[in-house]
Parts: C-alpha cells; sequence; structure tokens
C-alpha cells in the first residue's frame, strides 16, 4: 500500500519504507549506448505539428540559446543546531520529478553533521505538470545539456561562499538523469565523493584527479537498464576512477537497502574528507 505521495513529483513511500521514483517510466524507454540516450519508444505525447518542441525547454528565445541563466532554486535542510554543517550533500533529482522527490531522503540517511541541498531542474518537462528537467530526452541533441552543465557546475562551485563548506567535503549525488548529470558534472570537481543511484553516462567523461564513485542500480530497471551501468562502471575503472558498484533485485526506484548502500558511502567518505 502506497503511504504518502507527493503530488507532482512522481515519487512515494510504500508501506514498507521503500522509495519509488516514477512519474515518467511508462511514457517512454530508453537504451544505453556507453557515451548517449537514444529513444526505443517515444512519448504518446504529439508535439505540435507545425513548431516541434517550441519552447517547451524555455530556451529558445535567444539566439544562442545555452547562455540563458538558469535558477536551481534549491531546498535546503540544514543539520540540527547543536551540530553545524561541517559537509554538503547535493541530491539532483530524476527527469520529470522536482526538489521534492528527493528531500525526504535528508531524514532517512541521517547524517548528524551534514547540510542537505536538492536543487530544481532549470527546465519545464514538457509532459509532466510541475515536473523538471535537466536536459531534453525527447530531442536528439539533448536540448540544454550545455547550458545546464556548465550552470550546475559554477553554482556547485560558489556553494563555497555562502555555506563555507569546501568542495573537499561536498558530495555530489542523483538518482536516473540527475545520476547522469551528477558523473557529467562531479567527475570534473575534487569533490569527497559522487553517487549514482539507477544513473547513466550521457557523455564521455573525463576525470579531473581521484575520484570516488558509487553506482546502485537495479537488474529489473526497465527505465534504463541495467547494461548502462555496467559500461558506467567499466568504464570509469578504466580511466583510473575508484569505484564501488552495487547491483540490487529492484526496478527503476530508490528502495531501502540503496539507501543503506549510499549512507554508508557517505559515512565512509565523511571519515576522510
Amino acid at each position: 500500500m502506497l503511504k504518502k505521495f507527493f503530488l507532482g513529483t512522481g515519487c512515494g513511500v510504500w508501506g514498507d519504507g521503500s522509495w519509488e521514483c516514477r512519474s515518467w517510466e511508462n511514457k517512454a524507454a530508453f537504451c544505453m549506448s556507453a557515451f548517449c540516450l537514444q529513444k526505443l519508444i517515444t512519448e504518446k505525447t504529439p508535439q505540435h505539428p507545425s513548431h516541434p518542441g517550441e519552447n517547451r525547454y524555455r530556451i529558445e528565445k535567444k539566439e544562442n540559446c545555452e547562455e540563458k541563466t538558469l535558477s536551481f532554486n534549491p531546498i535546503v535542510i540544514p543539520p540540527s543546531p547543536e551540530n553545524p554543517a561541517r559537509y554538503l550533500v547535493i541530491m539532483l533529482h530524476g527527469w520529470g520529478a522536482d526538489a521534492m522527490d528527493l528531500a525526504p531522503l535528508a531524514s532517512m540517511l541521517d547524517l548528524a553533521d551534514c547540510q542537505f541541498l536538492f536543487p530544481n531542474a532549470p527546465f519545464d518537462h514538457p509532459q509532466v505538470p510541475g515536473g523538471r528537467a535537466w536536459y531534453a530526452l525527447e530531442t536528439s541533441d539533448y536540448q540544454g545539456l550545455v547550458a545546464s552543465r556548465q550552470q550546475l557546475h559554477d553554482w556547485i562551485i560558489s556553494l563555497e561562499a555562502t555555506t563555507g563548506i569546501p568542495l573537499e567535503r561536498t558530495f555530489l549525488t542523483g538518482f536516473s538523469q540527475g545520476g547522469a548529470m551528477t558523473l557529467d558534472v562531479g567527475l570534473s570537481l575534487p569533490l569527497a565523493g559522487l553517487g549514482s543511484l539507477s544513473g547513466y553516462l550521457h557523455s564521455e567523461p573525463h576525470p579531473q584527479g581521484p575520484q570516488n564513485v558509487l553506482i546502485v542500480h537495479g537488474k529489473q530497471d526497465p527505465v534504463v537498464p541495467i547494461a548502462a551501468a555496467r559500461q558506467a562502471r567499466d568504464l570509469l575503472l578504466g580511466l583510473g576512477v575508484n569505484v564501488e558498484y552495487h547491483e540490487l533485485n529492484m526496478g527503476h526506484e530508490i528502495p531501502i537497502p540503496a539507501l543503506t548502500i549510499l549512507r554508508q558511502f557517505l559515512r565512509n567518505r565523511l571519515e576522510t574528507a
């Protein structure tokens, strides 16, 4: 029985405490190569016949659509007053959800010295009311990816000035498309650790310095096939990245076992960050 569902986010907590993010998995299915996502089944919602995709990601008014300033409007969850924040955990939601999707995980992870940030992806989702997107999955050129990547990168760098927490004590994690953004942007920064939950690589990785990456994926994932996680693991290991890899008996979701693995990964890295 579904105990609680966050309207417009596509994420709910079930009676056994497990979380499932499922706002869009019945709308499309995708297959992954090592460096890109290719659509298998198109969305049922048709585009306008005369202006396909017009203004769907609100970056088309400029001649160079990648120049528009984006806003992430994060949910901020600080630690308790008796435990000043020494570490920062940023969690990126998936395609079609929003910042509320993963925000309840802060209390479930129960990390006393951590401040959590849950940013909203910058673009409106084309089918899900209230849903957000890091970039367009329904276009072959991933419209918005370049702008989203650069400005997420710059935003993360700027956080030390506002939080007082350096990059070396900052963790970046994400679910699904948020996991893809985590691997893309996070590998270019000297962060304490990266976590990809049901994620994938959407571009060739170029790690900058030592990196510690957690990959957790479902063997029965119908949205992002397990092959995508294995490809990401093998590519990153080949580039010298320290990868902790887990395959679980689950679909496209974040159940309690996945949270337990993520929590332990964060705790282990906290001890050395």
